[in-house]
């Protein structure tokens, strides 16, 4: 998978690539859709990092009783939620340009 289409675009289509992956119920151009299920590849890619970076990060804090694990358990809890809305994004965005035929 490449970023072609979405780095062809401009600054207001990747406005409008992010808010096709991020929102549901958006319409979309199928050349923003195709972006957007590019954009969402690389996207689930970065947060599935951030989460092994995190769960690493609050494992050390916990054995050391740290403060910093309460705010580590608060970042993981929020990019495990938005892993699994990109994902669910992803999945959906990705579905329909299978059945439009545009991949």
């Amino acid at each position: 998978m490449n970023l072609d289409v979405y780095r062809g675009c401009s600054f207001k289509e990747k406005r409008d690539v992010l808010n096709a992956f991020w929102r549901s119920g958006v319409d979309t151009t199928p050349r923003i859709a195709e972006a957007a299920v590019q954009y969402g590849y690389y996207t689930l890619i970065c947060l599935g990092v951030i989460v092994v970076e995190l769960a690493l990060i609050l494992v050390a804090a916990i054995a050391h009783g740290s403060f910093v694990a309460w705010l580590t358990a608060l970042g993981e809890l929020f990019v495990l939620w938005s892993t699994w809305w990109a994902f669910k994004r992803y999945r959906l965005l990705r579905s329909n340009l299978l059945s439009r035929g545009s991949i």
